[in-house]
């Protein structure tokens, strides 16, 4: 990561976007915020990296038209980091599948279950927020890097691509969510 660095938070309607601009900003990263529909003419004027918020809404009752905008993720080759709403739309653009889960609202145990830049110096088992209802399936490509006990894709890194996608909300989640975030930003 250097000056030049521009990350920019695709804002899916979640509120907790200004805690991951924050986050960034902690970081020395001065993000950029843009919406979901923005994001087609995107490759115009690409920023080093991508962070897809969550969303209040459930994919469950918004069906996928939505994903339209969201497309040109598979196309771009730059480190892409989704978290809740966003870790659901990149598994449902590589082929998951969204289903309801029990609401999780508060803190959770996560287990680390395979070594990922994403959670170096992150301990095997840690606390993270939680804020959702529903999971994505690990696409078929995609490792499966976490799970709890309350949803089993708590985290997943695309093998060949800077991928990756966390259920759980780093943003909100002390000194492991920065640090997950900061290890993401190594990927630029």
């Amino acid at each position: 990561m250097n000056a030049q660095t521009r990350v920019a938070i695709v804002d899916c309607g979640s509120s907790k976007v200004p805690d991951i601009a924050r986050v960034l900003k902690r970081c020395g990263v001065a993000p950029s915020v843009i919406r979901p529909a923005d994001l087609p003419s995107i490759a115009s004027d690409l920023p080093s990296a991508l962070i897809l918020s969550g969303n209040p809404a459930l994919i469950e009752d918004t069906g996928t038209d939505f994903l339209t905008n969201y497309g040109i993720l598979r196309e771009l080759r730059i480190p892409i980091l989704g978290i809740c709403f966003g870790h659901q739309v990149i598994g449902l653009l590589y082929g998951g599948e969204v289903s309801r889960g029990q609401e999780d609202r508060g803190l959770r145990q996560i287990d680390v279950l395979r070594e990922n830049p994403l959670f170096a110096g992150i301990a095997a088992t840690g606390e993270f927020r939680q804020d959702h209802t529903e999971e994505v399936s690990v696409p078929t490509q995609f490792a499966h890097l976490a799970s709890s006990s309350h949803c089993r894709n708590e985290a997943m890194a695309h093998p060949d691509l800077p991928i990756v996608g966390v259920q759980f909300h780093p943003e909100t989640s002390g000194d492991a969510g920065e640090r997950l975030i900061r290890n993401f930003l190594s990927l630029v």
